[in-house]
């Protein structure tokens, strides 16, 4: 097992499991290039969370260094596939998390996970992404989920 320095963050209530998933952690660093990724998942809620630090790089953005990543997900039971949380839900997941500053910025059309971000560096918490300003924004689900295009 590979020690980090930096950890993804961890729930701080009750009744979470976390899940050791091997396959599904190489591909997250293989794909995805997170140093490190826990997944964590809530019987009582149904709710999966996928916890990782990794350094999201953008041509033309500032680098942030390390960032902490939250991917949450909802079964609405145990044969479903996954499906979207709430914004509660999130909320909810962001404060067992403390990441309660983290910003929401989902770049998947139809996409089924929520995404949230926060710089490790406390000094940089609540950056935006400047795609917030000029990707257009798309919503579904009366407006509770914004996914945002790449402009050309």
């Amino acid at each position: 097992m590979i020690e980090h320095i930096i950890k993804p963050k961890r729930p701080a209530g009750s009744g979470w499991e976390q899940i050791n998933d091997a396959p599904t952690l190489a591909l997250l660093r293989k794909n995805v290039g997170a140093f490190a990724t826990e997944i964590w998942y809530h019987a009582e809620t149904r709710v999966q969370v996928f916890s990782a630090v990794e350094v999201a790089r953008d041509q033309g953005q500032p680098d942030l260094g390390p960032e902490y990543h939250l991917s949450m997900s909802k079964y609405q039971n145990s044969m479903s596939a996954p499906g979207r949380t709430t914004t509660a839900e999130a909320l909810w997941v962001l404060a067992q998390f403390d990441l309660i500053d983290a910003t929401e910025d989902n770049h998947v059309p139809n996409g089924k996970v929520r995404n949230f971000w926060r710089p490790v560096a406390d000094h940089l918490s609540g950056y935006e992404c400047p795609c917030q300003d000029d990707e257009p924004a798309i919503r579904e689900d009366k407006g509770d989920y914004v996914w945002r295009g790449v402009t050309k």
